[in-house]
């Protein structure tokens, strides 16, 4: 049994250290905490909160949460999200997956281990609705270089 243990704990170790098993195991529970635990949202666009908590595989040299972290839980709370309002079961349906097509994050302060945290949005700021404009506007014009915006009009 103990021959067992070892190699058992030495993969897990692995898997954990290796390829960031904490965010292999926290994306899948919170869709599943998203689809199970709470009230169905039908508004895609409602506010929603997800809560977390700084982990030890998240901190940097300086002992605080590293500044690519934040971008993961936001990816956590954006799959639970998805799930309170339906869009991944959509997706599935339809053969389709979600893609984030561009983050932005502003760091307002440091997290210490262990200390309790909310993903939740903010009102957006005039800087930030001009670079969402921005990039709208360089869409549209590489849609329209590619002949894509064509397509879509037709479909």
């Amino acid at each position: 049994m103990l021959g067992l243990l070892v190699p058992v704990l030495a993969l897990a170790l692995a898997y954990f250290a290796l390829l960031d098993g904490w965010y292999l195991v926290r994306v899948p529970c919170a869709v599943l905490r998203a689809r199970l635990l709470e009230p169905r949202v039908r508004d895609l666009l409602a506010e929603q909160r997800y809560g977390g908590c700084v982990l030890p595989s998240d901190l940097d040299l300086l002992l605080h949460m590293n500044n690519a972290r934040y971008l993961r839980e936001a990816d956590v709370a954006r799959a639970a999200h998805l799930a309170r309002c339906g869009v991944l079961e959509a997706l599935r349906a339809l053969g389709a997956r979600a893609v984030l097509a561009a983050s932005c994050a502003r760091y307002r302060r440091s997290l210490r281990l262990l200390e309790p945290f909310e993903v939740e949005p903010p009102e957006l700021p005039e800087d930030l609705q001009h670079w969402i404009a921005y990039n709208e506007a360089s869409s549209q014009l590489l849609r329209a270089e590619s002949g894509l915006s064509d397509v879509a009009k037709d479909q």
